[in-house]
């Protein structure tokens, strides 16, 4: 039986380095001066990055982190455009200047507003990190690899995908999903 990628929720994951919130901050500006871009391997197995069908709104994932209360967030937003309009009009992108006690108020206030999220980085008192990977993708950031390892099976598990052994999954290599559970090393051209 063929799978069908189309129906799958996730389309690829991928395990990766990343530093804590603090390091983040501190490092951040001296990264960029010195192009030390190494610093980055040197972290711990914190966290993934997660590639949804390019049907789904990966902004729609947040309600299961509305509980978390936000610490600092950066989000980009443009109005979304009328789909009858025969000339479609691009509106400008704007930066979020509000600020959210948690990730439930900042979904509720996006859910009365007719805006697309273009950008958006959380981070979350608790220490976690979700933030935009291109294109259609999430990066989640935890504070352990254990709490990656919970947080991944969780959402995979929500995804209605098949369970996976995380342990067998390589850093920095990217993964395609299959509804039966199985995970196979994505092809450099996909």
């Amino acid at each position: 039986m063929k799978d069908s990628q189309e129906y799958i929720l996730f389309k690829t994951i991928e395990l990766r380095h990343s530093p804590s919130i603090e390091e983040m901050d501190n490092a951040r500006s001296s990264w960029m001066v010195l192009g030390n871009s190494n610093k980055l391997q040197e972290g711990p197995h914190r966290s993934f990055i997660i590639q949804f069908n390019n049907n789904f709104d990966s902004i729609s994932m947040l309600i299961h982190f509305k509980h978390l209360s936000i610490h600092n967030l950066t989000l980009y937003y443009r109005k979304k455009s009328a789909r009858n309009r025969k000339t479609k009009k691009v509106y400008p992108q704007h930066k979020m200047n509000l600020s959210f006690e948690n990730t439930l108020e900042l979904l509720t206030y996006l859910s009365s507003k007719n805006y697309k999220v273009d950008w958006i980085e959380i981070r979350f008192k608790n220490g976690w990190a979700i933030n935009n990977d291109f294109p259609n993708g999430l990066e989640f950031i935890t504070k352990n690899t254990q709490e990656r390892n919970l947080l991944l099976e969780k959402l995979i598990s929500l995804s209605g995908q098949g369970p996976i052994d995380i342990n067998t999954l390589e850093i920095n290599e990217t993964y395609t999903l299959h509804t039966m559970g199985s995970v196979k090393l994505k092809p450099l051209f996909f």
